[in-house]
């Protein structure tokens, strides 16, 4: 795992949530060459990720700047990628990187997950999550069935 922070700061508190080894790089640039996934997680106006540091075939998880005129993305990662949101409509109104881009959501994730459309993993995919309502619950209704399921058996 390899992580950078714009603050420099940010790291620290990812890093003491996991386990395993963490490089922390200089640059955003550093953190994301060569990577098979690569999560974004800002409050950004500008673009912190840059189509031409991203790999073919690598798979984006933006998920910050989720507001119109806020960007985590740069045009060129936005138009090359195939773009996948949790919401088409919830993408075009509520996405910088979406909608200042002028980029094409080729897919809901429930379209994906009920086999309407494919998932393209050979492809260069970004998946902008605005988060949702329904994910939250379905979430939490997991984490109950599992605490559930382990109150049961003691």
């Amino acid at each position: 795992v390899r992580v950078w922070s714009r603050s420099g700061k940010g790291w620290e508190r990812f890093c003491r949530s996991v386990s395993g080894p963490v490089t922390v790089c200089v640059s955003a640039e550093e953190a994301v060459r060569g990577a098979d996934v690569i999560v974004t997680v800002t409050r950004c106006t500008e673009p912190v990720l840059f189509g031409q540091w991203v790999k073919p075939g690598a798979h984006v998880a933006a998920v910050g700047a989720c507001r119109p005129n806020w960007r985590e993305l740069d045009d060129v990662l936005m138009k090359e990628a195939v773009v996948y949101a949790d919401s088409r409509e919830g993408a075009l109104t509520e996405s910088g990187d979406v909608i200042l881009s002028g980029a094409e959501v080729f897919a809901e994730l429930g379209d994906v997950i009920n086999g309407t459309k494919p998932a393209l993993r050979e492809k260069t995919t970004v998946f902008k999550s605005l988060g949702m309502g329904v994910e939250d619950a379905v979430s939490a209704q997991l984490v109950f069935d599992q605490w559930e399921a382990k109150s049961c058996k003691s």
